[in-house]
């Protein structure tokens, strides 16, 4: 039994990141239906050099398909497609339910926070020699500067209409809790506003069905990232038979088939059945 430890990292990504971005063109980016708001995303998909200053020295990007999603979850080549991809496709559920109802809603403002909202994780993410992840902001995000604000900044600088900024913010900002002043409405997502630089807020009477889904549909980290911790279980013993290092069989088990689906495998199959059925997809 043999597996490909030579090729380039970022060649992983036709498992896992070419076919979600893929499906992102088709199903989510084709919906889309302001010609600016496409554009936009178009353009950070494949950004090379970024408007505004970051606080930290960044990476040379990754392509879209083959960056990480997080260090948290994700961390593997194709993740940052790959989440971006669940996150749309949450989102189109959540969207479906709340139209039903026969409530309205702007899809394109809702697929566009999400397709946008991570794309600057391309720079800050890489992996070392021995196939560690190394990130480029604060280690708990959103205290100084992190992707998000980052992201936040550039699309001030281009003058992105207050309308997105507003969607994009809330991606990850929707949470009522401020560790000073106890609840507050809005704490989080004017937070972002603040250390982005926008000069911008976002009341309470402002938040939409479109604010509430895009946070929704991004909130899979707690269960991603758990499946990507109980990945080691698996990734040992594989390694120890396939004569690689633990680092890199995780990350070649997140590249090729997704935490979340040999975390499921395990869950279904049990440890031991689980990485015969692995090793024999590997083989």
């Amino acid at each position: 039994m043999t597996i490909k430890i030579v090729e380039p990292l970022e060649n992983l990504a036709r498992f896992q990141g070419e076919p979600a971005l893929e499906r992102i063109r088709n199903e989510f980016l084709s919906a889309v239906d302001v010609p600016a708001w496409r554009e936009l995303i178009e353009e950070y998909l494949v950004l090379e050099s970024p408007k505004t200053r970051y606080a930290y020295p960044y990476f040379k990007p990754w392509s879209f398909a083959a960056a990480p999603g997080s260090g948290a979850h994700h961390a593997h080549i194709g993740g940052l497609a790959l989440h971006v991809l669940q996150g749309l496709c949450n989102a189109r559920a959540l969207a479906d339910a709340h139209e039903t109802r026969g409530l309205p809603l702007r899809r394109s403002l809702l697929y566009t926070a999400i397709l946008l909202h991570d794309t600057m994780k391309r720079f800050i993410y890489r992996f070392t020699e021995e196939c560690c992840l190394e990130k480029a902001e604060d280690p708990f995000i959103g205290k100084r500067e992190d992707h998000h604000s980052w992201l936040l900044r550039e699309l001030h600088a281009r003058g992105v209409d207050r309308e997105l900024l507003l969607a994009v913010a809330a991606m990850h900002g929707l949470d009522d809790v401020s560790l000073q002043d106890g609840v507050r409405p809005l704490a989080v997502v004017n937070h972002y506003m603040s250390i982005s630089g926008t000069g911008l807020t976002m009341a309470s009477e402002e938040v939409s069905a479109e604010h509430v889904f895009g946070f929704l549909a991004d909130s899979d980290w707690p269960w991603s990232g758990r499946a990507q911790q109980r990945c080691a279980a698996v990734a040992g013993p594989l390694a120890r038979r396939l004569g690689v290092t633990e680092a890199y069989m995780r990350l070649y088990l997140g590249s090729r088939f997704g935490f979340e689906a040999v975390d499921a495998m395990v869950g279904t199959h049990g440890l031991e059945e689980a990485t015969e059925l692995l090793a024999e997809c590997m083989a």
